[in-house]
């Protein structure tokens, strides 16, 4: 497993990298427009969700609560910075934390794999119950008819 202290340290060198290879597949001008449209898309969606953290919001005329999902609101203001960075591997992160289906998607994924090893590995929290595994195997009854003229 990487250290993520070591990979926020080389993220600036990993985007540089990325930026370049960009530059000489798609060109210098797309390469440009690409960090200045996702800056800008950032920048829009810090603005709207500007007002999604206010608790205690009011009831709206159904008598539902008018606040968003506080994670997807969350995840979607850490994907607006990462997407005003420059750099493709920012800019992708960011667009899976700000488009819903793509986080559920990827999460879903990423749990899949690895639900097995977040409930087994507690790292000495919890208790630890002892006990046997009993197999429980059903009984098989055979049914057969018996004829009243073999008996005799």
């Amino acid at each position: 497993m990487v250290n993520p202290l070591s990979f926020i340290a080389l993220l600036p060198v990993i985007e540089i990298v990325l930026l370049i290879g960009m530059g000489a597949l798609f060109g210098f001008w797309f390469t440009l427009a690409w960090i200045i449209g996702t800056a800008a898309v950032g920048v829009y969606l810090l603005r709207r969700i500007r007002g999604s953290f206010q608790i205690g919001r009011p009831l709206d005329a159904v008598g539902q609560s008018t606040v968003a999902d506080p994670l997807g609101v969350f995840a979607t203001w850490v994907g607006a910075i990462l997407l005003i960075l420059p750099g493709p591997l920012t800019d992708a992160l960011g667009l899976v934390l700000v488009l819903p289906w793509l986080r559920k998607l990827t999460f879903g994924v990423w749990m899949a794999r690895n639900l097995h090893t977040i409930v087994t590995k507690r790292k000495g929290r919890g208790q630890i119950y002892e006990g046997e595994i009993v197999e429980v195997q059903q009984e098989r009854r055979v049914i057969r008819q018996v004829d009243e003229d073999q008996d005799k």
